[in-house]
């Protein structure tokens, strides 16, 4: 049988004759019936490559969001990967590029490559986010809070997301983990690498080099960058520096020593405009250094038992200058200096194979953060020290179709009181490519130093399925329940009790000619249990009740091209009086390998951002998206 071309010719047709109004919601129409097409397509019935694109990968998708690699068909949470590949198919600049595409996460706006933005995954606010690169946490104690616009992508291999929370494996992650995994030294050559430089609007550019590989028993990983721009907003210049290293070397008793260092420094315009409420036009800057440094050791002690000890030092230091433009000058009024430092000691044993696996640990950890203002002679807004410790242990048990996955956590705060975190889930497969997964957990998350409440805590079910017996189609859906208590709100701090509810549906096919889609859709329901009322987005909360994701990818070795068109939709359902915007934003990526027969050719890539100039974000007085721009560049791999 015959693709349907006349169904396909139908759809360009339509394409053509509607791209040319520069009209978003046409694509909405478009991608959902090109997906029908490509299933009623049967030409491709007989491939069994085809047919077997989206097995559960058993052996290739693993996951160590429980501190022990496992295969993704065995993880009871809901879990997305994000490879390598994949963020430099989007042309990524920074973590928040990735995220934005993320089926479940929402950014509050994506301003200037470099500039800060919060996030929520599923309702749930950044500060109840852990973020963990190597292990290392990267929220600050001030306000629990990860940058996602100051972490560059080079050095992931991987980003694995835990959306809900994971508190048995990972402490304070009440809302859920982004744990990011860094590449290693090239195993199979002496030195190989990549350098690339991009260049946009406003004289926005990215610069990176890497280099990588293997000598004897001795492996290196190194890169460097730096991402700066004049701004694409009115006072969002960045220039931010970056350098992640990481040396390995092979023991005699066949145990890995692992050091890595990382150095980011970023000065940038956070801010400037007309503050309607202050009868001022605002204008803020930050200098932010943050710093990590960590030393490993895996040992095997035998056949099925292996030993990680890791110690690790973070330092950051953010000055935030907070000002206004008075007759044309800038007055500074506040200089708020923040600085965060730990050290701390991992230690667990882990056994086990895919089938059966029991991980047991302690963490140690020191902090010390303190925030003052340098303009003033007031004592410190607050300068505290305090010692966590915990003791874990997971694991996993498979009898036939059947994966249990039990959970217990101790934790000594230091900030506030000991909590018992727990978690029982399962896997069950149906078939070989269908599987059903439940979990349900009790967790925590800390409050910031300034406050002197108890813990935020959550009771979490989730119920899902996934599957790939339909032919030519991947399937994921999740239900989600979350029974939260003292939730601390973003800005100036109240606490909430909240009942937040949803599914999320996720949905890819098989490539026909090249081309194939993707989606995924949140519907998420938050009520606040003392008034019975349920929230609506404010400055204290976004909690966007419907966030859609939309792709269309193309692949094609043979020429050496591959691209991405994507596409956010969200709903705030904002309060009155809010400065919300929600315009769908779509993103154009294209990549063409200039002589893909040869491993040394160069690679052309091309970025077209907000296509259709929408203007998403939480505040349109003062944090716009950018608007519609345009970047090119190259990069060669050797």
């Amino acid at each position: 049988m015959e693709p349907d071309f006349d169904t396909l010719s139908v759809l360009c047709h339509y394409l053509r004759a509607n791209l040319r109004r520069y009209n978003p919601l046409h694509l909405l129409v478009f991608l959902p019936a090109l997906l029908l097409a490509c299933l009623g397509a049967p030409a491709f019935a007989a491939d069994p490559e085809v047919q077997n694109a989206f097995g559960l990968a058993d052996e290739e998708i693993v996951v160590t969001s429980s501190h022990f690699p496992r295969p993704a068909s065995k993880i009871a949470e809901n879990v997305t990967v994000i490879t390598a590949e994949e963020i430099e198919r989007l042309n990524a600049h920074t973590l928040a590029d990735v995220l934005q595409t993320v089926p479940g996460i929402q950014l509050d706006y994506l301003r200037t490559p470099g500039s800060f933005t919060f996030f929520n995954i599923q309702g749930a606010n950044n500060t109840t986010v852990l973020v963990l690169i190597d292990g290392v946490r990267q929220n600050d104690f001030q306000s629990n809070m990860a940058e996602p616009g100051a972490i560059p992508v080079q050095q992931i291999e991987r980003i694995e997301i835990v959306k809900g929370a994971a508190s048995t494996a990972w402490g304070p992650a009440l809302g859920g983990v982004i744990n990011i995994v860094t590449k290693e030294p090239n195993p199979e050559r002496l030195a190989s690498g990549m350098l690339s430089g991009s260049i946009g609007e406003r004289f926005t550019a990215d610069s990176r080099a890497e280099l990588s590989g293997t000598i004897d028993r001795f492996g290196y990983y190194l890169t460097a960058g730096n991402l700066r721009s004049d701004g694409l907003l009115p006072n969002n210049a960045v220039n931010f520096n970056n350098l992640y290293a990481k040396f390995s070397y092979l023991l005699p008793t066949n145990g890995t020593l692992t050091f890595g260092y990382s150095y980011l420094g970023d000065r940038r315009g956070m801010d400037e405009g007309y503050l309607a409420s202050w009868d001022i036009v605002v204008h803020d800057n930050s200098d932010h250094r943050r710093q990590y440094g960590f030393l490993r050791l895996d040992q095997p002690l035998g056949e099925r038992f292996k030993m990680e000890i890791e110690g690790y030092l973070t330092d950051k230091f953010v000055l935030a200058t907070l000002g206004y433009i008075d007759n044309g000058t800038v007055v500074n009024d506040n200089e708020i200096e923040t600085r965060d430092r730990s050290r701390g000691v991992n230690a667990r044993l882990n056994w086990g194979d895919s089938q059966k696996n029991l991980v047991a640990g302690l963490e140690y950890l020191h902090a010390e953060a303190r925030n003052r203002d340098l303009v003033t002679t007031d004592p410190p807004i607050f300068d505290r020290a305090w010692d966590r410790w915990a003791l874990y242990a997971n694991g996993s048990y498979t009898l036939g179709p059947l994966a249990v996955l039990p959970g217990i956590r101790v934790d000594h705060t230091g900030l506030s009181s000991e909590y018992f975190s727990y978690t029982l889930g399962a896997t069950w497969r149906l078939t070989e490519n269908s599987l059903l997964r439940a979990y349900g957990a009790q967790g925590y998350g800390l409050p910031t130093p300034l406050t002197t409440h108890g813990l935020m805590k959550v009771r979490t079910v989730q119920a899902g399925f996934e599957s790939s017996d339909i032919p030519y189609l991947w399937l994921k859906g999740t239900y989600f329940f979350n029974w939260l208590r003292d939730i601390e709100s973003t800005g100036d701090i109240v606490l909430q009790n909240q009942n937040r509810q949803g599914i999320e549906l996720e949905a890819r096919t098989v490539p026909l000619y090249g081309f194939s889609l993707s989606t995924g859709y949140t519907f998420s329901s938050v009520k606040d249990v003392d008034t019975g009322e349920r929230v609506k987005s404010s400055s204290q909360w976004a909690v966007p009740p419907h966030v859609l994701k939309l792709g269309l990818n193309y692949d094609n070795s043979d020429l050496g091209l591959r691209g991405s068109l994507t596409g956010n939709h969200v709903n705030w359902n904002a309060t009155s009086g809010t400065m919300y915007a929600a315009a769908m934003i779509w993103d154009l990526h294209l990549n063409w390998k200039l002589c893909p027969a040869k491993e040394l050719s160069p690679e052309l890539f091309f970025s077209a951002r907000n296509l259709f100039d929408g203007v998403q974000t939480t505040d349109t007085e003062l944090y716009k998206n950018t608007p519609r721009w345009f970047e090119g560049g190259v990069r060669f791999k050797f």
